[in-house]
């Protein structure tokens, strides 16, 4: 009887440690299980399923993803459509603009009574180029005020007319009964007077300009000071090519005075009338005065004149464009 207690009691203590082992193994193996599955979320290698979708879910799924397609196409359609439209008009405004066939200079002389039409004047998209007599009320702050809007300066140079003294040139003018020392001091004086000047024309001068010899004593200065010389043609028998040649000086004539009337349909059509020089090698130089009518004529005439290909440049550059200006 005593023996049976024990046989049972070793089974049932064996049965107690089979079944401790059972479950210290499936606790090991829980812990495994649940080790790795933390990793493998972590690291992103436990595969995602997807429950399946029908149909109707997966049309649904998709309507957004359309929508949102749809509206970056439509956006970028618009940005590509308005970038090349811009483009287009862009290059459709420079095909408006033709290129220079030809280069004119506009001289405006007697600068210096007055700094009002000198600011309209510089407001005038072109390269206008501007002569100021010396020794007038405003003559050197003309040329300040010129220098700092870039505009090129030339002297212009009071000469005796034939019609003195009944036309009075002004001070500092230069007469035929002055010897060479007193026209060198006076020329260097008026030099003085207005600074920053690239080159010189003349004021007047239809006797003065007819001197070969006073031409010449005057041209050799301005060759020393690396200035070119504008002959206005106030004289019919004007001996200043003959006498820049002498000396070696850059020079050029005046081909038009626009605005010997005032009167704005004149002025505008004289300005115009540049187009008939196309073809003329020699360069092309028109003058006027500081006029209210000749102020209006060349608004409006610089514009048509560079829709024609007609551009306005300084002087220097039709005479001597690879020269530095001089300066007084």
């Amino acid at each position: 009887m005593a023996k049976k207690r024990k046989t049972k009691t070793r089974k049932s203590q064996k049965q107690y440690l089979n079944g401790l082992l059972v479950f210290f193994i499936l606790v090991s193996v829980a812990a495994i299980v649940y080790i790795l599955s933390v990793q493998e979320q972590k690291t992103g290698l436990a595969p995602q399923k997807k429950e399946p979708q029908t149909e109707e879910a997966q049309k649904q799924s998709q309507q957004p993803q359309q929508k949102e397609k749809t509206a970056r196409d439509k956006i970028a359609g618009i940005i590509s459509g308005k970038k090349k439209d811009k483009d287009q008009a862009v290059v459709s405004k420079i095909e408006k603009i033709p290129l220079p066939r030809k280069q004119i200079a506009i001289i405006i002389d007697d600068i210096g009574y007055d700094l009002a039409p000198v600011r309209e004047l510089m407001q005038i998209k072109a390269n206008i180029t501007f002569s100021v007599l010396p020794f007038l009320p405003h003559s050197r702050a003309a040329a300040e005020m010129l220098r700092q809007g870039n505009k090129e300066i030339l002297l212009h140079l009071p000469m005796e007319p034939v019609t003195y003294p009944v036309d009075k040139p002004g001070e500092g003018a230069l007469f035929t009964d002055m010897n060479e020392k007193e026209i060198l001091h006076q020329l260097k004086i008026n030099l003085e007077a207005v600074p920053y000047v690239a080159g010189v024309n003349n004021h007047m001068g239809s006797k003065f300009m007819t001197d070969r010899e006073k031409l010449t004593l005057v041209f050799g200065l301005l060759k020393k000071k690396n200035l070119y010389f504008v002959d206005s043609r106030t004289a019919a028998e004007s001996e200043a090519l003959a006498a820049a040649k002498v000396v070696g000086l850059p020079i050029a004539e005046r081909k038009i005075f626009i605005d010997n009337k005032r009167d704005y349909d004149e002025i505008y059509k004289n300005i115009m009338s540049v187009k008939n020089f196309e073809n003329d090698p020699s360069p092309v130089i028109v003058i006027g005065h500081p006029y209210p009518e000749t102020i209006r004529a060349l608004k409006d005439a610089s514009k048509a004149l560079r829709e024609k290909g007609i551009l306005i440049v300084p002087v220097s550059q039709l005479i001597k464009p690879k020269s530095p200006p001089g300066v007084s």
